[in-house]
């Protein structure tokens, strides 16, 4: 099955005209040229659950491809409020969310999408199934210099990791994380001998994170993922591991696991923003599953 994996698509800060959908057009047409059979969607669609679900429904309907999906933290951010706006993102298009609304409440909604891997694992042609989540941070990919107690603010001098006002789950981080990494656990250990591919969200592995860091990113590669997802790859001998997050395009062997990152990203961040397809070309990683064991 010809598989295509990208993820960070970011669509409402890299669309600089509302309404434009520039991204998804793009991506359209990538599809198109790659006669794809799925695509995997590694999370941070957009800063909007509801923009999120549009944006996916669209992609699935008008690609005419399977799409499966993970929540990135960016998914599950509640638009309303100073918070998204001082962090770049813009006005959300929609009413404002319930009074209390949380990261909890994005993460079950966003379950309307009937791909998203967080209804449960999905099983493929020939033996393969695909097992995905979120996952989130358990601050084991920061320097251990600093404490618990310093990444719980996740503050670095005046950088602020926006998670911590827009991401808000009612319960510390360790715990969100510990949540995440036993629904994995067993989710793999209940498909044991199969095909597997693995999606997360955040990284699983360091090599994975930024570096080398310098002194900030000593600090803010805490909030990247959990080196947990990555021994849980390797444990259960998961063919493909994906992520996203980190807004890199690198591909690395390591145990019979091929480890796959593919963001899109921002358009700070590419060769030309001018050259969008090209960009969006680019983050597509593309894999045969029957190709593997």
């Amino acid at each position: 099955m010809r598989t295509g994996i990208i993820s960070d698509l970011h669509v409402d800060l890299n669309d600089s005209t509302p309404g434009e959908e520039r991204i998804l057009n793009a991506l359209l047409r990538v599809l198109s040229s790659r006669k794809l059979e799925l695509l995997i969607v590694a999370g941070d669609v957009a800063n909007d659950y509801r923009r999120t679900l549009r944006c996916l429904q669209a992609l699935e309907a008008q690609a005419g491809v399977r799409c499966l999906f993970v929540p990135g933290n960016h998914d599950l951010w509640n638009p309303s409020g100073a918070a998204v706006k001082d962090s770049g993102a813009p006005a959300p298009a929609g009413p404002a969310l319930p009074p209390g609304w949380n990261a909890w409440d994005s993460h079950q909604a966003l379950q309307d999408f009937t791909g998203n891997l967080a209804r449960g694992p999905v099983e493929l042609p020939g033996g393969w199934v695909v097992i995905g989540d979120t996952g989130w941070y358990d601050y084991r990919f920061g320097d251990p210099a600093y404490t618990t107690e310093e990444f719980d603010r996740m503050r670095f001098e005046k950088r602020l990791w926006w998670d911590k006002v827009n991401a808000r789950w009612g319960r510390p981080t360790l715990e969100v994380n510990e949540h995440f990494l036993e629904k994995l656990a067993r989710q793999l250990q209940a498909n044991a001998g199969r095909k597997i591919v693995l999606v997360t969200h955040v990284v699983p592995i360091p090599e994975l994170t930024v570096q080398p860091p310098n002194r900030m990113w000593r600090y803010l590669n805490a909030f990247l993922g959990s080196p947990r997802y990555g021994e849980l790859a390797l444990e259960h001998s998961v063919a493909y591991a994906v992520c996203g997050h980190v807004h890199y395009r690198r591909q690395l062997e390591r145990g019979g696991t091929r480890f796959i990152c593919s963001c899109l990203g921002y358009a700070s961040e590419w060769a030309d923003p001018r050259e969008l397809e090209q960009e969006v070309s680019d983050s597509l990683a593309v894999i045969d599953l029957q190709d593997r064991r």
